[in-house]
């Protein structure tokens, strides 16, 4: 058992490690840090990617040390039984794999042997991280594993990034729910990775422009911090030339600022500082903007730029094949001269018009599916497009929140020429 000192250093630890988190560290702590050993049957641990979730359990188990016994499975890795079952017997055993008494291929196989281990006896913590990628019926028969091997020693813990309510009433489990940072959560977690030779201040008001940039595209840690990383560098590039001060922060901005599109561009593409400067390669550009969507999803996504920036009058007399075609000529721009209605900004559309604008440019005929409709949500969910509102008392309201840049190169993938629907209002 654990002194009441290793309890209190344990808890600063996770504390100090893991800021904005003490809500749910107290509450594995109390679980987990007991005096009479006993354990609850399972612990189900959800939120969205990058909030430490699989970082502070692992951490805890690993601070537990020798005090309990651990095996600990990502669930994607999972894909038969037998991936499943023996890793965790190997953990728990603390054997070979190749020494394991029966080949465990089912769930039966794997409850008799640890009835006939002596793990019964000590402190058991199973952790299966990506939960959901198990099938329901190995969720539900694990959360009971503490019951079925009679030993109120055992828990399971469970993470996910699906909320429980996605899963059956007949799961029991202690729910501990890790919400998304906030701004300025993320600007101080940020602001304790301080590159070396740079003084606190000037990376601080690096955060604040990279911070308000940023911040409405990406809200996962893990690719902040990368993106931070990166762009740190490309910062202070004019401050180590010479040929800005670090006080001159508008200056300092607009230098900046190109990259700073060039890296909004490539949100999750693991850009890298090796290839920051070659995105401004005409070729190289092309390729990376040109994300890797499906192909109905690019058309949607081409529409919705279509329908932001022009306004609803032109839709008649650009998608409808019996108007006016000279008129319409005079009226079609290039993106130099469209560069008036870039600077207004998108505008909202409605799912109504975005359908609408789809159909008439996809030039075939594609019948309207859950499918279909759900890569809409899709672009929504990757911050492409921006949803307003519920979307319960109205049809949906959507804004293209990609650059010109990025929806021409798409375009260009399906060879569709972009140019030709814009118009210069």
């Amino acid at each position: 058992m654990l002194s009441k000192s290793n309890k209190t250093a344990i808890r600063d630890s996770l504390n100090s490690d893991f800021p904005f988190r003490d809500i749910q560290i107290n509450m594995l702590c109390n679980l987990f840090l007991t005096d009479d050993g006993v354990l609850p049957p399972c612990v189900f641990i959800h939120g969205l990617p990058s909030t430490g979730k699989t970082s502070i359990a692992t951490r805890l188990l690993y601070l537990l040390g020798k005090s309990v016994k651990s095996s600990i499975v990502n669930s994607v890795c999972c894909y038969t039984n037998q991936f499943l079952f023996e890793p965790i017997l190997k953990d728990l055993l603390q054997i070979k794999q190749s020494e394991l008494p029966d080949r465990c291929d089912n769930f039966m196989q794997f409850l008799n042997i640890l009835k006939q281990s002596e793990i019964q006896q000590e402190r058991v913590i199973i952790l299966l991280d990506n939960c959901e990628m198990l099938g329901h019926e190995q969720i539900v028969l694990f959360t009971k594993l503490q019951e079925l091997i009679k030993s109120y020693q055992l828990c399971v813990i469970l993470i996910s990034q699906v909320h429980p309510a996605k899963f059956d009433e007949d799961i029991n489990f202690i729910p501990i729910v890790f919400e998304q940072y906030n701004n300025d959560e993320i600007l101080f977690i940020l602001s304790k990775d301080i590159p070396k030779n740079w003084s606190l201040s000037i990376y601080q008001n690096f955060l604040t422009v990279f911070m308000g940039s940023f911040y409405g595209s990406c809200r996962d840690l893990v690719e902040l911090k990368h993106l931070a990383k990166v762009l740190f560098i490309k910062y202070v590039e004019p401050i180590e030339d010479g040929s800005c001060t670090e006080i001159n922060q508008p200056l300092l901005f607009r230098k900046i600022s190109p990259t700073i599109q060039l890296l909004l561009n490539n949100v999750y593409l693991g850009t890298s500082l090796e290839n920051v400067n070659s995105l401004s390669d005409e070729n190289t550009k092309f390729d990376k903007l040109a994300l890797d969507l499906p192909y109905y999803a690019k058309y949607f996504l081409i529409a919705a730029y279509i329908a932001s920036f022009n306004l609803p009058k032109y839709d008649k007399q650009l998608f409808v094949k019996a108007s006016n075609k000279k008129k319409k000529s005079n009226r079609l721009v290039n993106k130099t001269e469209n560069s008036t209605s870039q600077l207004v900004g998108p505008k909202i559309f409605s799912l109504d018009r975005l359908l609408a604008i789809f159909y008439a440019i996809i030039e075939e005929n594609t019948n309207m599916t859950a499918n279909l409709l759900a890569q809409v949500n899709t672009l929504s969910d990757l911050g492409l497009l921006i949803r307003l509102g519920d979307g319960k008392l109205d049809t949906p309201k959507y804004r293209c929140s990609v650059s010109f840049d990025c929806v021409n190169n798409i375009a260009r993938t399906v060879k569709f020429n972009l140019n030709k629907y814009l118009i210069d209002k």
